[in-house]
């Protein structure tokens, strides 16, 4: 066996022997987070489990249509650490490390149940006791086609592929990205033959935008900046600018890639202000540039060309200081200075 199949064949048993199970998602879910919960969820329902849903954030609303049934509830202490603690299992999706359960951290780590870690990012700080990682997946949702056809033997029916092709073109980029494999292709054929359509799926995800969101989006490019000879750009949203267009974080998910819609751009950030004030800070790249190395800086993670940095500190001052510190990361990496 190899070790994937040793972590593969444990997680089968485990899952298989639990009465109760717990399924979450990192904060700030996206549609391979949700899309894993809701098809993992569907087949340990049909085994007759014990399953809750509980994230640590609003399920955005552009994802309510994988919501059956409300599947998805989002973490109130009061309500769900009762919950967590009497699980046999708590089951770990498209994260492995701890603190970007955020809220839920806490009573995920006190909890006496058994942790199961299902994840294709590098990242892991070893919070569970059984993990599947596979950063050769481009979605954790390619991993769960695996874990449900092949390893539970369970029918991939059309709610189960519903959710897993959200998985797969929301962290393929709709398939351009390079992670994309010929396996995620021939998967998503078959979720096809379920009776999923693709342009209803793209429709539900990519085109759920009001008004508001436009003047959103406008007043990031308004913002654009250009730096390093065209190399590399970066904008902002502020709390003011959520207020002023009546919407929400969880509306600019994919505005980080009009950064790299530029000519000659390799390198983009996209930050915004939290609710408490605080940086979020978003980086996508191309080519050979590694914006997960710069994430790890402070603490952050995900991808080579895709990764993100949640800090803790007041948005403006951080802001600038983090736009500098890339300045000089991308020059002394990637710019003519790398060249000299």
């Amino acid at each position: 066996m190899k070790p994937n199949d040793q972590s593969i064949a444990s997680i089968v048993r485990i899952l298989n022997q639990a009465r109760s199970i717990v399924l979450t998602t990192h904060v700030n879910p996206d549609g391979d987070g949700l899309g894993s919960e809701a098809a993992i969820g569907y087949v340990l329902k049909r085994l007759k489990k014990k399953v809750a849903v509980i994230n640590t954030s609003e399920t955005p609303r552009q994802y309510q249509f994988l919501n059956d049934g409300k599947m998805f509830n989002t973490y109130d202490s009061a309500k769900h650490d009762k919950i967590i603690r009497s699980s046999d299992v708590v089951l770990v999706l498209d994260i492995s490390v701890s603190k970007r359960l955020d809220r839920m951290q806490q009573a995920v780590l006190e909890s006496p149940a058994m942790k199961i870690c299902i994840d294709h990012h590098l990242d892991n700080d070893g919070f569970a006791g059984h993990t599947w990682a596979d950063p050769t997946a481009p979605a954790t949702c390619e991993m769960m086609y695996d874990l449900i056809k092949n390893h539970f033997k369970s029918k991939i029916d059309y709610k189960i592929a519903r959710a897993l092709y959200t998985g797969l073109i929301t962290d393929t980029g709709n398939f351009r990205f390079n992670s994309t494999r010929p396996e995620t292709l021939i998967i998503s054929s078959e979720l096809l033959k379920t009776g999923v359509k693709p342009n209803d799926i793209y429709a539900n995800v990519f085109e759920q935008g009001s008004l508001n969101t436009i003047k959103l989006l406008g007043l990031l490019l308004e913002r654009m900046k250009r730096e390093c000879g065209g190399g590399f750009h970066w904008t902002y949203l502020t709390q003011e600018d959520f207020r002023k267009t009546q919407t929400r974080p969880s509306d600019t998910e994919g505005y980080v890639d009009y950064t790299l819609k530029l000519e000659n751009s390799r390198m983009g950030v996209f930050f915004y202000e939290t609710a408490d004030g605080f940086t979020k800070v978003s980086l996508r790249a191309k080519g050979n540039v590694n914006v997960q190395k710069f994430a790890k800086t402070y603490g952050g993670g995900g991808h080579f060309s895709a990764s993100g940095i949640m800090i803790k500190k007041a948005f403006p001052p951080t802001m600038k200081k983090i736009v500098k510190e890339l300045i000089d990361y991308f020059n002394d990496y990637y710019g003519k200075r790398s060249s000299a």
